[in-house]
């Protein structure tokens, strides 16, 4: 039973939100030719859940298959933890390939969301300064009690510590690749007590964005 217990808690925290409320170059001309860049623009809203993967992955392919650069806009407060690395990854591998995926922050860019706007098209990736901003590591609870922060164990030794572990490493290495900046640096982010929140420009010095544009 107190195995199943903790298998049952890994298999929650896989879906545990990092959320917001859950915490009290431009493509270069092919000729001399003026070149007009055919932009599909769409809007990703809301939580970073299976529901916006789902849309990512369908505005991505056909933006590819149409060979136009995507143009989003987010605004999100962030969600599970899973479904947040994943809309990510699939935008990293997407710029990565050769796509052009533009992304703009607006109004509420936090938590999980952040991941996604880091992993856009280097110099494609803006916030308003007007959004409100937020990055702190993963929680659980938020319904029926009080959210509490996940740490590292040193030497864990249930399934749970080993989930824990797994998903702050994950989130750890993405920040790191998105953003160029130091381990050292971004564990500080994901270290509790060390929330790093403000306004949109905040994102601007972590890498997470590349410049304010309303």
């Amino acid at each position: 039973m107190k195995q199943l217990l903790s298998v049952l808690l890994a298999l929650a925290l896989l879906v545990s939100p990092i959320s917001a409320a859950d915490w009290k170059t431009p493509k270069q001309p092919t000729s001399t030719l003026a070149v007009v860049e055919v932009l599909d623009r769409v809007v990703w809203e809301g939580a970073t859940d299976a529901d916006m993967l789902k849309q990512a992955r369908i505005d991505i392919e056909r933006a590819w298959g149409n060979r136009q650069t995507l143009s989003v806009t987010l605004i999100s407060a962030g969600g599970p933890v899973i479904t947040s690395l994943e809309i990510a990854r699939l935008v990293w591998v997407a710029q990565q390939r050769g796509q052009v995926i533009e992304i703009r922050g607006a109004g509420l860019i936090a938590s999980g969301a952040t991941f996604v706007l880091a992993a856009a098209t280097p110099g494609r990736r803006f916030i308003s300064k007007w959004a409100f901003f937020l990055v702190h590591p993963p929680q659980r609870g938020g319904f029926f009690s009080e959210p509490s922060c996940l740490a590292v164990t040193p030497e864990p030794k249930t399934v749970d510590e080993k989930a824990v572990n797994t998903l702050l490493l994950l989130m750890r290495d993405m920040y790191i690749e998105f953003t160029k900046k130091s381990q050292e640096e971004v564990e500080k982010w994901l270290t509790c007590g060390n929330e790093v929140v403000g306004t949109g420009a905040l994102a601007i010095p972590m890498g997470i964005a590349d410049a304010v544009r309303e």
